[in-house]
C-alpha cells in the first residue's frame, strides 16, 4: 500500500513539473508578447495623436532616422496625412490618421481580450498545481498514519 502511494506521489510531482509548469511558462510567455504588442499600439496611437495635434499631417515634419550603428540622417516628411499599418501576415494597408486610430483602438481591444483570456488560463493552471500539491500533501499525511 505504501509503495503505491509513493508511486502516485511521484507521478503527481512529475506531472506538475513536466506538464503544468511548462504550460504555465508558455502561457506567461504569450501574455508577455500580447502586453508588448499592446504597448507598441499605444505608442503608435500616441505618435499619431501628436502628429494630429501639431499639424504634422498637413505641414509635414523633420526627423532623424537611425541608419544603423547609431548613425543618424535628417529627413523631412512632406505629407504625413497617411500611414502604412501592418494588418498581419506582413501585409500593410494605407490609412488616414483617423482611420488608423480607429483600427488601432480595435486591435488594442482585441489584444486586451486575449490578455484577459490568458490570465484566466494562467489562474486555472495555478489552481491545478495547487490542487495537486494539496493532494500530494494529503497522500503524504495518509502515508504517515
Amino acid at each position: 500500500m505504501e509503495l503505491d502511494i509513493q508511486e502516485k506521489i511521484g507521478q503527481f510531482e512529475i506531472f506538475i513539473n513536466d506538464v503544468l509548469k511548462e504550460d504555465l511558462a508558455q502561457l506567461e510567455k504569450k501574455l508577455d508578447e500580447k502586453n508588448s504588442e499592446i504597448a507598441e499600439f499605444l505608442q503608435l496611437k500616441s505618435v499619431i495623436t501628436t502628429f494630429k495635434n501639431i499639424g504634422a499631417d498637413k505641414d509635414g515634419y523633420k526627423t532623424k532616422v537611425d541608419m544603423g550603428n547609431n548613425i543618424f540622417v535628417q529627413a523631412h516628411v512632406e505629407d504625413a496625412s497617411h500611414i502604412l499599418l501592418d494588418v498581419g501576415l506582413g501585409h500593410f494597408v494605407e490609412f488616414t490618421l483617423d482611420e488608423a486610430l480607429s483600427v488601432i483602438d480595435v486591435r488594442i481591444k482585441l489584444f486586451e481580450k486575449q490578455v484577459e483570456n490568458l490570465r484566466k488560463e494562467i489562474a486555472k493552471t495555478n489552481a491545478h498545481i495547487k490542487l495537486l500539491l494539496i493532494g500530494i500533501r494529503d497522500l503524504q499525511g495518509m502515508d504517515k498514519e
